[in-house]
């Protein structure tokens, strides 16, 4: 039986340019989690910013 996603499963929305050189998510810009598979909190966190990039701001 094949199953679709979750009706409660918002669909994420990755920006694979900030995820590129990430070590946490390998490059996907998501991780599993309990689960659920939901965004890297090292590069798809709340100020949109690689954890390297914000490091570079000063």
């Amino acid at each position: 039986m094949i199953h679709g996603a979750h009706p409660h499963a918002p669909a994420h929305l990755v920006d694979i340019t900030l995820a590129r050189d990430c070590d946490t998510c390998r490059g996907w810009g998501s991780v599993v989690h309990d689960g659920r598979f939901e965004l890297c909190p090292d590069c798809q966190g709340p100020a949109g910013q690689h954890r390297d990039a914000r490091d570079l701001d000063g």
